[in-house]
């Protein structure tokens, strides 16, 4: 005859250890047990499933925009498709951002004649005024100028050569006066032009952040997004509260990276500023 404890082992056999535990409980009163390792299960299950609806929405939203790109390769013309997808991603900012800021295109310029490369997409300040074309593509000043986009279909670290002098051409660029007034969030300087680069794929973000370290400091982006990998967000103290001493804060989740960029636009266009000019030197 068989011992309890082979009574145990050959009824777990036969069984399962799931059943077995309930048939276990019947005999040996461990219910309380069985109860509370339902409940720890529960707990954990609700754990897991909850997500913050701005985090959940940004996850949607990026199976929306990736799907809207593979859409957009039925195109064929890269010229063109690539000026579909920065469509898409100037449209979310247009349906996303406080409207204290207007969505354009074009090159700024500052009072002393200089001018940056075409900027796919520039947030400027409602409270400025602009040089708009037939074409679409403006002439910002730089003291309305708020953030710059770049728009890219795929990136890999030789890419971002090309994209970090377009971002020093903006970030070299001199006010004609740091004068001025904001009301809101004042971590921000609101003489500082935010760069955002934005991707629809490209290079694994460690060996983005690695080619990142070695531009010029003036051709560094302040983020990076890659829609199907996550986000680099420069660890300089200002953006978010500095993590460690790395260059970048790394979030490898694609729709928790595009809620965070809306949160730091949100902090960057958010404030009522009354920029100061000295138009006189945009004249002579």
């Amino acid at each position: 005859m068989a011992r309890f404890g082979q009574k145990r082992t050959l009824m777990a056999d036969r069984l399962g250890p799931i059943a077995a535990l309930r048939r276990w409980a019947k005999i040996g009163h461990l219910q309380p047990l069985l109860d509370s390792l339902r409940i720890v299960a529960y707990v954990k299950s609700k754990k897991s499933c909850l997500m913050k609806p701005l985090v959940e929405y940004c996850k949607g939203a990026v199976k929306a925009l990736n799907a809207q790109y593979e859409m957009s390769n039925v195109l064929g013309h890269s010229a063109t498709a690539g000026s579909a997808r920065e469509r898409l991603i100037q449209d979310f900012l247009i349906a996303h951002l406080p409207e204290m800021t207007s969505v354009v295109s074009g090159m700024i310029i500052d009072s002393s004649g200089q001018r940056s490369k075409q900027q796919d997409i520039v947030l400027m300040l409602r409270s400025m005024p602009r040089l708009p074309f037939a074409s679409g593509h403006d002439l910002i000043f730089q003291e309305g100028a708020v953030a710059t986009f770049e728009i890219k279909t795929q990136i890999s670290p030789s890419t971002l050569e090309t994209i970090a002098i377009n971002i020093a051409s903006v970030n070299t660029l001199v006010p004609s006066t740091l004068e001025g007034v904001q009301l809101g969030d004042l971590d921000w300087p609101y003489a500082r032009i935010l760069n955002v680069v934005l991707t629809y794929g490209g290079s694994a973000l460690d060996v983005i952040e690695r080619k990142l370290t070695e531009l010029p400091t003036a051709g560094q982006p302040d983020v990076y997004l890659d829609l199907t990998k996550g986000i680099l967000i420069k660890n300089d103290g200002v953006l978010l509260v500095q993590d460690s001493f790395a260059p970048y804060i790394q979030i490898n989740d694609a729709g928790v990276g595009l809620a965070r960029l809306l949160a730091l636009l949100s902090k960057v266009t958010g404030r009522l500023v009354m920029r100061s000019v000295h138009w006189d030197a945009y004249i002579s």
